[in-house]
């Protein structure tokens, strides 16, 4: 076996940044941006523009359980050149539409070119290429999401000024094929074994002559953890399950209307963007620091706490609304509950899952986990347009994502790590638990 001086576990880790950082940054973090400017452009109602990020939610989630499949059968590169041409053409396409009927099928093939090169992809391949540091792993490889959004939620807006929202979305199409493309196909690998290496670069206790070299880098037989079956019938998976609904229910709602909800509360466009900016840069800072800080403790109990930071951080900016807080503590609280929570939760709540399933269908369960979390993403996008063109406000929709932060932060504390706890016991004396 080749020695390495910089295990190709880290090289994984930069190629994962960047992509998430374009394709996820882009594809998921600009669309409210471009929201008003659509809407005063093309007199489409807030309702329709959100229908289009529900189906656009909708098609992530629905085709993450064939994507799971993929990366554990044929390996990354497989789904992710793919996602990542869909996605680029996608944005390309979106400069030239005439109608909202040509916006929900572009935002249909959106949501499936994100959804194959984005968190699932990402997270699988952390989680394959580390274990002992996979929490530090999983937190510089998703910096890049809230990296992402601090970026071109200000580049955007800075398209759409300096040029026009159509022109953007041809500027942005480029830039996420130009980037992606080649990280996955000269970067990207499967697994320590598709090269020959061993996890984490530590000794092959099978030796080296035995060690399987895969080209594609899908699942090998000895990947340990719960096969999809075993972990269906824990109670644990189905906590994950509703934890995952609420709290994308929620964060998809408020983080597609907060910079509306900012406008319509009395700050300017700038402003509303500067406050959402910033707290993204909040939750960049803290997935770094979450990654080191989620190899010392359970992972559901920070999970959970994140959650309840989220809730708090919404109701009080509901209560801003109403009257009862000062601008600047709402919206510093904003940025400071709400972005840790972000951080935390986008680091943790995948290393949950292999925390409580191990990694030997880490891709096939995070799939499966993307039904309710697409539906849970859809619902939430199209609940605060309904809401605010019904009422005329967000305040019944931004008390409706506070509970449900809170409901995912009870469930997921509830979440029992099986594998965690049978690998504790059969360490014996040599194991280290994390912290309870």
């Amino acid at each position: 076996m080749v020695k390495h001086k910089i295990y190709y576990g880290w090289w994984i880790v930069v190629a994962s940044f960047f992509t998430l950082f374009v394709c996820a940054g882009i594809g998921f973090f600009s669309f409210p941006v471009f929201l008003k400017f659509i809407e005063a452009d093309m007199g489409w109602s807030m309702t329709s523009l959100s229908i289009a990020a529900a189906l656009s939610a909708l098609a992530a989630g629905f085709s993450t359980p064939f994507i799971g499949w993929t990366l554990d059968r044929f390996g990354p590169r497989a789904i992710m050149i793919p996602g990542a041409c869909v996605l680029s053409a996608s944005f390309l396409l979106l400069s030239r539409i005439t109608s909202i009927h040509q916006l929900y099928v572009l935002f249909l093939a959106v949501g499936i070119g994100m959804a194959a090169t984005t968190v699932l992809p990402c997270q699988t391949l952390v989680s394959r290429w580390f274990d002992r540091r996979r929490g530090r792993a999983m937190g510089m490889a998703m910096v890049a999401n809230g990296l992402g959004a601090t970026v071109w939620v200000f580049v955007t807006n800075q398209l759409i000024e300096h040029y026009a929202w159509r022109d953007a979305y041809e500027i942005l199409g480029v830039i996420i094929a130009a980037v992606s493309l080649p990280l996955i196909y000269f970067i990207i690998r499967g697994s320590p074994q598709s090269m020959g290496l061993t996890l984490e670069g530590r000794p092959d206790p099978r030796g080296e002559e035995e060690t399987s070299v895969l080209d594609t880098g899908a699942v090998t037989a000895e990947e340990p953890g719960y096969a999809v079956r075993r972990a269906f019938g824990t109670p644990s998976f189905w906590l994950i399950v509703v934890s995952t609904f609420c709290l994308v229910f929620a964060s998809s709602g408020f983080g597609l209307h907060v910079v509306a909800f900012l406008r319509v509360s009395g700050l300017t466009p700038g402003r509303a963007a500067a406050v959402w900016s910033i707290t993204a840069a909040v939750s960049t800072v803290s997935r770094f620091l979450f990654g080191f800080i989620s190899e010392r403790y359970q992972k559901r109990y920070l999970a959970s706490g994140a959650n309840v930071a989220r809730a708090i951080a919404v109701f009080l900016l509901l209560l801003f609304v109403l009257g009862f807080v000062p601008e600047l503590a709402a919206v510093g609280q904003l940025v400071l509950l709400y972005g840790l929570g972000v951080g935390c939760n986008a680091v943790v709540n995948p290393l949950v899952v292999s925390e409580t399933f191990g990694v030997k269908a880490f891709g096939k369960l995070m799939g499966l986990i993307g039904i309710p979390y697409t539906i849970g993403m859809a619902l939430g996008m199209f609940a605060g347009g309904y809401l605010f063109d019904l009422h005329k406000d967000y305040n019944i929709a931004f008390a409706a994502f506070a509970l449900a932060f809170l409901v995912a932060g009870i469930a997921i504390s509830l979440a029992r790590p099986y594998f965690l706890f049978e690998r504790v016991s059969d360490s014996g004396a040599d194991g280290k638990p994390e912290k309870m």
